[in-house]
């Protein structure tokens, strides 16, 4: 069977932090298939994204108010939880999540 060879540039809209979570990942796995790349840089672009909405809830607030004064979630705690499940999806159909023995706590990688 001939082994393909899959090319692993790096996706241009990446932040800070899915660019290190995409260069760590090649650095601990091989990913042959194209389809796993693209799960990779949405996993990548997930982590950017959680980043942002972690940091808009920080400065807004969990809370906001509608037009009649109430209070309601910020729409930043829907997108925060949506790309947290993104995330996580992604890494496990990656294999790229492992559980510590030791803390029985999620380690990624």
């Amino acid at each position: 069977m001939e082994e393909r060879v899959v090319e692993q540039r790096e996706p241009e809209n990446l932040g800070t932090d899915g660019r290190l979570f995409w260069k760590t990942a090649l650095l601990e796995r091989e990913f042959t298939e194209i389809h796993d790349l693209a799960r990779l840089a949405i996993a990548a672009k997930c982590l950017d994204e959680i980043r942002a909405d972690e940091e808009t809830l920080r400065v807004e607030g969990r809370f906001t108010s509608d037009r009649f004064n109430r209070s309601i979630p910020h729409p930043a705690v829907r997108t925060l939880s949506e790309n947290r499940t993104c995330f996580l999806r992604v890494i496990r159909e990656l294999g790229l999540d492992q559980v510590n023995g030791d803390t029985g706590q999620l380690k990624i990688f």
